[in-house]
């Protein structure tokens, strides 16, 4: 009987943790921009920037997401994400699905937006 009990205690305790990593995702839609050339744009500066100078920046800056006036900056792994959607896509707008913490984004997908 005891055994069962911590059995479904700990079910419990990692169906709670998926929950609360599920809750924490978001989708953010915006545009693909290194940081140095996104510093100080809303949106629709960014769309105007382009892909050979974001790959070209993004090495000394690294990647952000612009979307409305908020400016998101991904962290280490999500940039190496970011980098291989550009070896493969054009579009700079974008669909990211991420956690963020303090601005940063830890990037789970992103794909162009439709």
């Amino acid at each position: 009987m005891r055994k069962s009990f911590l059995a479904g205690v700990a079910l419990l305790s990692i169906m709670a943790g998926v929950a609360v990593a599920r809750a924490e995702d978001k989708e953010i839609k915006g545009t693909l921009i290194d940081q140095k050339c996104g510093a100080g744009k809303d949106e629709a500066g960014a769309a105007k920037h382009t892909k050979a100078c974001t790959l070209k920046c993004c090495d000394k800056a690294g990647f952000a997401v612009i979307s409305g006036k908020t400016e998101y900056k991904l962290d280490d792994a999500s940039a190496t994400k970011a980098k291989e959607y550009l070896e493969k896509n054009d579009s700079l707008k974008v669909v990211v699905k991420a956690t963020e913490k303090d601005g940063t984004l830890t990037v789970s997908s992103i794909e162009a937006q439709k």
